[in-house]
């Protein structure tokens, strides 16, 4: 059948909805490496991809310029799933971006996870990240990989975020996300995120163990979310409380007082989005304000 509206591929959606972000908070065309990311978005969103729209708000100063595109996950592709070949795909992007002189990127702990494990079992999920700043060497790229029933990954990669007491409080599954974290300038870090249902926050035993680890004042936020996460890293100054599918997205930026990601969210409150992540470190929640915040709006 003939028709005169071509239907829109995911990579056409996701590049105007890029587009779209760039115009309403003024972000450079010319920001590196925003075009090789879209470049990237264009070949890999036509396999399936999953898009995100991030942006971090740091006290006064909006850096909005982050993007996500998340690979096809084995339950999406089932037989067609295969992560070595979506980590070779980041590898390309990453090294493309790394032509650039000023750009020096570190892949150890990226060599240490995967030169340590023996096959890719366990691995549900893959995406890849830009954080893009002004001053370029501030400016990182970040790999993320999703564990479920992988125990030995999850041991390999708490050694080398390091562990404690604290996280393994909250590892109540067999779930962890891990985020590898590639600075222009060299520097290189490690996080992982503990996943908590909205179901298991219910369970007593559950609650017992990590209630009395939480800030009192974030405490109504569990409520509001589908998914909680814990992020855990040795570069952070606290811990980072993600609230994971928010229930009431508006109502949620607007309780948080916060005037810099309400600017970020108005926009968002007339967009297509299916969901908000919301992300707060924790030492905000025993300071006057909340003055730190990470948003991600899935766009899919």
């Amino acid at each position: 059948m003939v028709t005169s509206n071509p239907i829109q591929t995911n990579s056409e959606q996701y590049l105007e909805y890029i587009g779209k972000h760039k115009l309403a908070f003024d972000i450079y065309e010319d920001l590196y490496p925003l075009k090789l990311f879209e470049d990237f978005v264009e070949v890999e969103a036509k396999k399936r991809g999953l898009f995100y729209i991030l942006s971090n708000v740091d006290k006064d100063e909006i850096y909005p310029a982050r993007f996500c595109l998340r690979f096809p996950s084995l339950e999406e592709a089932q037989l067609l799933y295969n992560p070595q070949q979506q980590l070779q795909t980041a590898l390309n992007f990453f090294r493309q971006v790394e032509s650039r002189p000023e750009v020096k990127l570190n892949y150890h702990h990226i060599q240490q996870f995967f030169g340590t494990i023996s096959d890719f079992q366990g691995i549900v999920l893959m995406a890849v990240a830009i954080d893009a700043r002004t001053v370029i060497t501030e400016s990182r790229l970040k790999l993320y990989i999703w564990l479920k029933n992988a125990p030995e990954k999850v041991e390999t990669a708490i050694a080398l975020c390091g562990d404690s007491p604290t996280l393994r409080a909250f590892l109540v599954n067999d779930q962890l996300q891990v985020g590898f974290d590639l600075f222009f300038n060299g520097e290189s870090e490690i996080e992982v995120y503990p996943i908590i249902s909205q179901d298991e926050l219910q369970q007593f035993h559950i609650r017992d163990r990590i209630i009395p680890l939480l800030p009192p004042r974030a405490l109504p936020l569990l409520q509001q979310c589908a998914v909680f996460q814990v992020g855990f890293s040795e570069a952070n100054e606290s811990n980072i409380l993600y609230f994971d599918y928010v229930h009431d997205p508006n109502s949620f930026v607007d309780n948080l007082g916060n005037e810099m990601t309400k600017k970020i969210h108005a926009y968002y409150r007339h967009q297509p989005i299916k969901s908000l992540t919301v992300g707060i470190p924790e030492h905000n929640f025993y300071g006057r304000a909340i003055e730190h915040v990470k948003l991600y709006y899935d766009m899919n």
